[in-house]
């Protein structure tokens, strides 16, 4: 009996002396100083594609989605051809000539509200009136309801390649503005101008198709006085109207600089005051 009780209480010590150790060991402080690792997340390994983005990335996202959606509210296309019948009820606007004019200026042809108000480059964002003064055309600010007093006023007139109304260039065809170019010419011929100033490349254009029977290649062309040798158009007895292309004035048109535009007509401008002065002598 005795020596089975004292092994009982050997096993005993012992055991109880293996469970005090292991709680040492869980209890020690180097174990709970020991900073812990997160595990991993999903979104955090490599490869993975994160499912959220940061404020700043999803403002930055926005701000582009924004600008492109801006961009193409912009772009706006361009209308097709309209028959005549299309803006039939719109009336025509009557030129602005008198006989041996310094210089006659050459519009495309009437926009809408240039129809509406029946005065020349009546839209107030076309450059034309701002233009003609300050490159001393005229020696004070006009508007459009000057316009039936320029042939008096100033000895300078205004017409235009077509004569019926539409809201955008597109809608005429390109035919059709050679074919003018020929009634054009003859109205020239009969009211004699010295120079005509011509508005915008396309009309140029058409003229020399009209007079050449052949279009105007890309590096023949060039902004300011032409040479009238090939052409001669308007030309009669006592010789041919000089001739000068300025871009157009219109609002719509932006692909040359308002400075570049200003420039330009002031070698226009230099000529008209020449030829006035030279009148009034």
């Amino acid at each position: 009996m005795a020596a089975n009780d004292k092994g009982k209480r050997e096993r005993a010590i012992s055991f109880n002396g293996l469970l005090d150790k292991f709680a040492c060991m869980e209890e020690s402080p180097s174990s709970r100083s020991r900073p812990t690792t997160p595990s991993p997340t999903k979104s955090s390994l490599p490869g993975t594609p994160t499912s959220s983005l940061s404020p700043s990335d999803m403002s930055a996202s926005s701000s582009h989605l924004s600008s492109a959606s801006k961009i193409s509210k912009k772009r706006k296309v361009p209308r097709r051809y309209a028959p005549p019948a299309q803006y039939a009820h719109l009336a025509p606007v009557a030129d602005c000539l008198a006989a041996d004019l310094i210089c006659v200026f050459i519009g495309l042809n009437p926009g809408i509200m240039t129809s509406q108000k029946q005065h020349m480059f009546a839209n107030p964002t076309n450059l034309f009136w701002p233009l003609l003064f300050e490159s001393g055309c005229v020696g004070r600010r006009l508007t459009c309801v000057d316009d039936r007093r320029l042939p008096m006023d100033w000895n300078l007139g205004i017409t235009n390649l077509i004569s019926r109304t539409t809201a955008e260039q597109s809608e005429l065809s390109k035919d059709e503005m050679v074919h003018s170019a020929g009634e054009l010419e003859s109205k020239l011929r009969r009211f004699r101008p010295s120079a005509i100033c011509v508005v915008g490349k396309g009309i140029w254009e058409a003229i020399y198709r009209y007079k050449a029977g052949k279009s105007l290649k890309q590096d023949q062309f060039k902004f300011g006085w032409q040479d009238m040798d090939e052409i001669r158009f308007g030309a009669q007895a006592s010789g041919c109207p000089k001739v000068f292309v300025v871009p157009s004035t219109s609002g719509r048109v932006a692909a040359y600089s308002r400075t570049m535009k200003a420039e330009l007509w002031k070698d226009l401008g230099q000529y008209v005051r020449t030829v006035r002065h030279t009148h009034q002598l």
